[in-house]
């Protein structure tokens, strides 16, 4: 009997730990449907929308399109910003550098900076950002007001 009684007791103290044993993954895999962390690297120089940030998972580079209509929602450099960085439709993330939400839109993803920031940049030329910067034409002139001759 006492053997019974013991016999039992190991079995379900041996049936309990197993139980509660659960297998987990301990790589993260390259799921951008997660809420991730990314910081901002580049802003648009002319004054648009356009921002990039460096995701923090992998270090890729994605173009990000603020949707706020006020500048002061816009991301600035250094700042943290966390949620849902799949590509497409707006979203909501929070910034947690300012500590308020922001509306964004994620545009597309690079492995490097500078292919990220030339994509702002041919976006910006595409969609008139940078009009006010190439109508501008620098004239040069003596310090006593009279125009230097063109060379030809």
């Amino acid at each position: 009997m006492k053997r019974i009684l013991t016999f039992s007791i190991v079995s379900v103290l041996a049936v309990v730990v197993l139980a509660s044993c659960s297998k987990r993954d301990h790589w993260r895999d390259d799921d951008r449907l997660q809420n991730e962390t990314a910081i901002t690297v580049y802003v648009s120089e002319v004054g648009s929308p356009y921002s990039v940030v460096r995701m923090d998972y992998d270090g890729s580079y994605g173009i990000v399109y603020s949707q706020e209509k006020d500048k002061y929602y816009w991301p600035e450099i250094n700042d943290v910003i966390y949620g849902d960085f799949s590509v497409g439709s707006g979203r909501t993330l929070y910034n947690k550098t300012a500590g308020f939400n922001i509306r964004l839109e994620v545009d597309e993803f690079f492995d490097y900076k500078n292919d990220a920031i030339n994509a702002v940049i041919r976006r910006e030329d595409q969609e008139g950002y940078a009009k006010a910067f190439n109508n501008s034409k620098i004239s040069l002139q003596r310090r006593t007001g009279t125009p230097i001759p063109s060379v030809k």
